[in-house]
């Protein structure tokens, strides 16, 4: 299988900077703030493979066959600067409508997946939210593993 990727939860288009640069190609791309999918539509132009809309009402007939999805979902709920609602929150719950995408593409489902959020997901309800997720994942027949990369590394913040 080639080297493409889905990207959800694709805002600007960070995870799709990054993955090019390593030689992955975008084969399609979701998020819900239409003024992120400006900017992303600004680095990258008018692309087809962008899905404006919310994850959990996405069409899993959409997505290509790819190598890779990515999830960056959202984190407020996870943050330790939030009120650590977990993936039962209103924004970070979006996670479930991509293991939901995950769960309908079923044979055609990316033998990779890769996450990305805060530390907080970790603790997230003294752990009990990153547990759900790791089983969730599980499910649908991935291995998992989780390691932590602080920002600090490549640009002057530390996150």
């Amino acid at each position: 299988m080639s080297k493409t990727f889905a990207e959800f939860f694709a805002g600007i288009g960070l995870m799709r900077m990054g993955l090019e640069k390593a030689g992955w190609q975008a084969a399609f791309a979701n998020d819900i703030d239409e003024d992120k999918w400006r900017m992303y539509r600004d680095h990258f132009g008018e692309t087809t493979d962008f899905v404006l809309g919310d994850v959990h009402q996405l069409d899993p007939s959409r997505v290509p066959s790819v190598a890779l999805a990515t999830a960056s979902f959202p984190c407020n709920d996870l943050s330790l600067a939030g009120a650590r609602k977990g993936l039962a929150g209103r924004q970070s719950s979006a996670f479930w409508g991509f293991i939901e995408v995950l769960h309908k593409l079923g044979a055609r489902g990316p033998p990779l997946v890769l996450l990305d959020n805060v530390t907080g997901f970790l603790i997230s309800h003294d752990g009990s939210d990153f547990r759900e997720a790791l089983t969730a994942l599980n499910r649908l027949g991935y291995a998992v593993g989780a390691f932590i990369i602080d920002a600090v590394r490549f640009v002057p913040q530390s996150r």
